[in-house]
């Protein structure tokens, strides 16, 4: 049996046992429901890569030895210095009894390496330090000297002890406390012990942390707490997307609902429309669940799309059924819904499904769960409505059996219509080929979003973020490079200094900093310095000793060489604890930025040294991982970049090789797809005018766009081969105005992203709708005028003759004629 007649055997079955077909895809649909409702939702950009992927496999592994990526930084005001200082200083301890909570930082013992400034000092800074004081001294006697007479010959003036202090005191990058300038803010760097993107854990720490400080913050009055940091700006990106989501899904589903109901006038088509989508979608995030267990920031809008894209299928059958209605009782136009439809949507749905499995090739792990969770969408839609659509007219026709025997009153007749003049059919085709020219001269104009915080917002964390860094005078979450010890945290740190060196003003980081920074300096040269400091101290006059101005810097000068040498152990611990693993197996290199990696092409310079660093430590044998999630950012767009264009041609000639395998002809294919890539041609010329650029979220949607234009192309076809030549007016007027009702239903899933308020996720929809309708005026406009000027009989052709006659247009097929007869 063809597959006609199992749809025809299918359609009567459904007709006549309508409930025996619910109740099986209801089984089906509660199990799928079940499953599906156990689906969770990952925010991270982490879960964007493989697993397998070597930023994200160091981004674990640091983190485990880190305990976690970033600092929760809370910030409190609101009070003197002293009395915020004593805030923290009570705060402190009760943050880091939590089990979340590694250590917190808002002070440092600066007297320990003060105590000890000449133990850190390199043989080259201790020999400058040795002239310097030098020189003093000899100006000091000089000054001293009542038969000296300064003729003017030298111009330096003479160098105070202080000044020589200030210039050879070693560099730690730290104040005492972490406040701001005036000491009316003072800041508390919270060490998390888990991810930011573990966003359980990280809604745990921000709350802990909240009702801890507000706790301890009744004891201080006029104290105030807010907080900001990797964790809490994670979480207000996933609150704020998992609501636009949430209502964007909900809008798209009323927007649509109206339109069917409008459309066809029947409040039962809704659920004839309506409630196969709802099937498909519980199918498809149940095998979600199965497979991948979650949905991320890219395959989260999927509920929106599959909307829009799954009601054409059921529009399409109520339509044509309210069409064959006028002419045949219902059991029989329930059958002609079905045969004339379903091959259209068939096709439409495999074509779909063709150029969504086409980003299944992408190396980017969103693209790829996208594709194929859409893939299934969309078959999974498109078998529901024919398994469900027609038991649900059936059991609508029942509620009033005398009626269901007799064919509809016809519509009046409507008066005839004169053609489409030629002339405006040819401005179509030739304004669209221009509209195709002028997009082919704008599109190197668009480019790529190259600011990734326009595609998170801004909102209150982001805010404070940015003024911590222009009070503290540097970024606080740093890079992190892990190394096995502490020789080679070191040597990776001279590594990298020299690496940044090298690349001058492209240079990403302007500090670095390991444990060895903070150990004294070692090296016969060295030694050498200080023996020479100590023996020029021991050999000063008594009378320089004497002297008011140098005796005190003297003393001080004697402390510091008497200094004893100090290991790791002896380390405060808040310098200690931020370069050691949690395990004591391993030592940190930090490495702060000089600039905001939010530009891409910042990111690509910091991307391309990370590589760099990478080829030079395994010149050097160095071991090394890297924590930031900038390297994740990196990646993503680099994959982005590179596979872009290929799966953008890949969709391509997955719709054409499906519409020709459907159609069964290079030309009815080339007919049918033409219209459909042209009008998307035009889709550069909406965005340069729209100005709107592409993104790593948004990019998603092109392949898409293939898809949703398809629709309507396949359909408006298969009704004209039906109908044969010469019934183009009627085609257009029954199939095409159903066309028109889906390209409405899949603007209205994603117009409903226009009411987010994330960035990246708004974006999503104005490129959709630009590409809806652009493929609309391919697919519904072009594409009739192409066949309306290919049915034009041209002057000197003779009767009987048409241009259609060279074109693999088939007549239609003799079929036994179900209507009866009147």
């Amino acid at each position: 049996m063809d597959v006609g007649k199992g749809m025809e055997h299918f359609a009567r079955l459904s007709y006549r046992h309508p409930g025996r077909v619910l109740a099986g895809v209801l089984a089906v649909a509660l199990m799928a429901g079940l499953l599906a409702s156990r689906l969770g939702f990952h925010g991270s950009f982490v879960e964007l890569l493989p697993a397998n992927t070597v930023e994200v496999r160091d981004l674990e592994a640091v983190s485990r030895k880190a305990g976690g990526d970033g600092y929760l930084v809370l910030r409190a005001m609101g009070a003197t210095p002293e009395e915020l200082r004593r805030f923290a200083q009570a705060l402190a301890p009760r943050l880091e009894a939590l089990e979340e909570v590694r250590y917190v930082e808002y002070r440092y013992d600066t007297r320990f390496f003060t105590d000890r400034a000449l133990l850190l000092l390199s043989a080259p800074r201790l020999k400058a330090l040795r002239e310097d004081l030098q020189e003093a001294v000899r100006q000091h006697k000089r000054a001293a000297n009542p038969l000296y007479v300064d003729l003017g010959a030298e111009s330096k003036p003479p160098l105070s002890f202080e000044e020589i202090a200030r210039r050879h005191s070693p560099t730690l990058g730290v104040s005492e406390y972490l406040s701001s300038p005036d000491g009316r803010e003072l800041y508390l760097f919270v060490k998390p012990s888990g991810l930011a993107g573990d966003l359980v854990f990280a809604r745990r720490l921000v709350t802990r942390v909240r009702e801890t400080s507000a706790e301890v913050a009744r004891g201080f009055p006029g104290v105030k707490t807010d907080a900001t940091g990797a964790h809490v700006l994670r979480l207000e990106e996933d609150r704020r997307m998992r609501e636009d989501l949430t209502r964007a899904s909900l809008l798209s589903g009323i927007i649509a609902a109206l339109i069917v109901a409008v459309s066809c006038r029947r409040l039962t088509a809704l659920l004839v429309v309506g409630a196969p989508v709802g099937v498909g979608l519980l199918v498809t995030f149940a095998m979600v669940q199965l497979t991948i267990g979650y949905l991320n920031i890219i395959t989260g809008f999927l509920v929106a799309i599959l909307i829009g894209l799954g009601i054409e299928y059921g529009l399409h059958l109520a339509m044509r059924y309210a069409e064959e209605r006028r002419g045949l009782p219902a059991e029989a136009a329930l059958r002609e819904a079905v045969l004339g439809t379903w091959a259209g949507a068939l096709t439409s749905a495999c074509t779909n499904a063709a150029a969504f499995a086409a980003l299944t090739l992408a190396e980017f792990q969103a693209f790829a769960q996208f594709g194929w969770i859409a893939a299934a969408g969309v078959l999974s839609t498109v078998l529901a409505t024919y398994l469900v659509g027609p038991s649900l007219i059936a059991l609508a026709e029942r509620l009033r059996p005398l009626r269901a025997a007799q064919p509809l009153p016809a519509r009046p007749p409507r008066p005839p219509r004169g053609p489409v003049p030629r002339s405006l059919l040819v401005a179509v085709v030739v304004g669209v080929c221009a509209l195709v020219a002028y997009s082919a001269s704008v599109a190197g104009s668009i480019g790529f979003e190259p600011d990734m915080r326009k595609l998170r917002g801004e909102f209150a964390a982001t805010r404070l973020d940015d003024h911590i860094i222009s009070q503290l005078g540097r970024r606080h979450a740093p890079t992190v490079f892990l190394t096995p010890d502490v020789a080679q945290a070191e040597r990776l740190a001279s590594a990298l200094r020299e690496l940044e060196a090298r690349h001058g003003e492209d240079r990403i980081f302007s500090e670095v900093a390991s444990l060895s920074d903070f150990l004294p300096r070692t090296g016969a040269d060295v030694e050498a310095e200080r023996a020479a400091l100590r023996t020029f101290v021991e050999g000063l006059p008594e009378v320089a000793r004497e002297s008011e101005k140098v005796r005190p810097a003297l003393e001080r000068l004697e402390a510091l060489l008497a200094a004893r040498p100090y290991g790791v152990e002896a380390l405060p611990a808040e310098v200690r604890r931020r370069f050691t693993a949690l395990d004591g197996e391993g030592s940190f290199v930090m490495a702060f930025k000089n600039e905001s990696l939010s530009d891409t092409d910042a990111l690509h310079r910091f991307g391309a040294q990370m590589e760099e660093l990478r080829e030079v430590a395994r010149e050097r044998g160095l071991e090394v991982q890297v924590l930031d999630s900038n390297l994740i950012a990196y990646r993503i767009f680099d994959l982005v970049e590179k596979d872009g264009p290929w799966l953008l041609l890949a969709a391509s000639l997955a719709v054409f090789a499906m519409i020709t395998l459907s159609l069964r002809s290079l030309r009815r294919a080339g007919l049918v797809a033409g219209p459909l890539y042209l009008g998307l041609a035009c889709l550069p010329a909406a965005m340069h005018l729209y100005g709107l650029k592409l993104n790593f979220i948004n990019a998603v949607v092109l392949p898409n766009l293939l898809a949703i234009a398809v629709d309507n192309a396949v359909h408006l076809y298969h009704r004209y081969r039906e109908e044969g030549p010469g019934s183009l007016s009627h085609v257009v007027r029954t199939t095409g105005v159903a066309a028109v009702v889906a390209t409405l239903s899949n603007a209205a899933g994603y117009g409903a992203l226009l009411t987010a308020r994330h960035p990246g996720l708004h974006s999503i929809g104005e490129l959709a709708l630009l590409g809806v309708g652009c493929s609309f005026l391919g697919t519904t406009v072009l594409f009739p005028s192409l066949l309306a000027l290919l049915e034009r009989r041209p002057p000197d052709m003779a009767d009987g003759e048409s241009v259609l006659a060279s074109l693999p247009l088939p007549e239609v097929e003799p079929e036994e004629d179900v209507r009866p007869s009147t």
